[in-house]
């Protein structure tokens, strides 16, 4: 990741070593979305999402809006039935939207529009299992110095926890993709600034699997108290962040007109406690007994 700009050093005729000088190099930063469950609801939300979350996903971990390109794959189904065409460009629509909104150009593609079985059921009759109209959209941009990249597990007991974005009541709220362009533009400069300790993207589970992967992460507990109402909640340009006591003043001021709340504290524990206005407990759970729920699917592989 970092190059020296002279070999591995030298000696000296005087015995003394001169150390390489390093510089900071650039690095290529990867993310995909998908919400296939979301175009039951509609399939302009659910391109949508897949585009904001795919960006977000980039910009948490320390990328830059203003150097990343997009990729669409659509998994379409019975492309012949006006209703999924119908569907198809409601998506498409979306993909215009957004990415002009974002400024990230798609840059390639794929479809696979038939996604479809045909065959029979035990009875003998004639049965089609399709897919749910699905976009896959991959991001790809870019770390200018790789140095200030951003890793979600937690660092130390006692940083805060901030969650950044703007969350409503309504879980199908539109992306906002202006006010989103703000915050992401925003949390680079807090990030190349070395003001964030960790962050995650909230997607799929809301608030409460992004504070389990963190806590997961660095192994550390959280001690959560939020709003009610708001732990399972999947609005879209949001990012949880975690950052030093020390640094709070600094942080915040970096987050003028962008909403954002300060939600609790890592702690030196095994649980992640999640409280509702500071009174019902919502999630009381060991790391440990999340670590075997998280290993269970595959503990026969």
């Amino acid at each position: 990741m970092l190059k020296p700009l002279q070999g591995r050093g030298r000696i000296n005729a005087d015995a003394t070593v001169t150390r390489p000088v390093y510089t900071s190099q650039k690095g290529v930063v990867l993310s995909q979305a998908l919400y296939p469950n979301y175009s039951d609801y509609d399939p302009y939300h659910m391109a949508a999402s897949s585009i904001d979350t795919a960006i977000r996903n980039v910009v948490a971990a320390g990328g830059t809006i203003d150097h990343l390109a997009l990729l669409d794959n659509f998994c379409w189904c019975s492309a012949h039935d006006p209703i999924r065409l119908g569907q198809l460009k409601r998506a498409a629509r979306a993909c215009y939207d957004v990415a002009v909104a974002f400024e990230t150009p798609f840059i390639s593609g794929k479809d696979s529009m038939f996604n479809d079985f045909k065959g029979f059921d035990e009875n003998g009759k004639p049965v089609m299992i399709s897919i749910s109209p699905t976009l896959l959209i991959s991001a790809i941009g870019v770390i200018p110095d790789v140095s200030k990249s951003v890793s979600l597990d937690v660092k130390l007991a006692g940083d805060l926890v901030y969650v950044l974005g703007e969350t409503h009541e309504n879980p199908w709220a539109p992306v906002d993709a202006k006010q989103n362009v703000k915050l992401y533009r925003a949390f680079y400069k807090l990030a190349a600034r070395d003001l964030i300790a960790s962050a995650i993207s909230v997607h799929h589970g809301g608030l409460a699997i992004a504070f389990a992967r963190m806590s997961l992460g660095g192994l550390l507990g959280l001690d959560i108290n939020l709003p009610q109402g708001i732990l399972w909640n999947e609005n879209q340009g949001r990012i949880v962040t975690t950052v030093a006591p020390g640094n709070k003043n600094k942080f915040e001021n970096g987050l003028k007109n962008i909403p954002y709340a300060c939600y609790g504290t890592v702690v030196d524990s095994n649980r992640l406690t999640i409280k509702e206005n500071n009174t019902s407990i919502l999630i009381n759970e060991s790391l440990s007994d999340m670590i075997k729920a998280y290993r269970k699917p595959f503990e026969n592989y």
